[in-house]
């Protein structure tokens, strides 16, 4: 048998994938280190907490920090 390296994708070529549309943003993937995995969908606990935790942060950091809640990073931003 003969084995082979596991090869790692970058940001630039994850976002060109979705630019070329090989993967949408209807699909629940993401990039974690260098790997392309699917997500489960957000069940409403996951959700909820979420939401109590960034309203908590946002009262916080109000005029100190732009605050997103798990939104997708576009390349396009910076």
């Amino acid at each position: 048998m003969t084995v082979t390296g596991r090869r790692l994708w970058t940001v630039d070529e994850y976002h060109r994938m979705i630019e070329a549309e090989i993967l949408t943003t209807d699909e629940q993937v993401e990039l974690l280190e260098g790997q392309i995995l699917e997500m489960s969908p957000q069940q409403p606990p996951h959700a909820a907490t979420m939401q109590r935790a960034f309203n908590y942060l946002n009262s916080l950091l109000t005029g100190q920090a732009f605050l997103r809640m798990q939104k997708i990073i576009n390349k396009k931003l910076f």
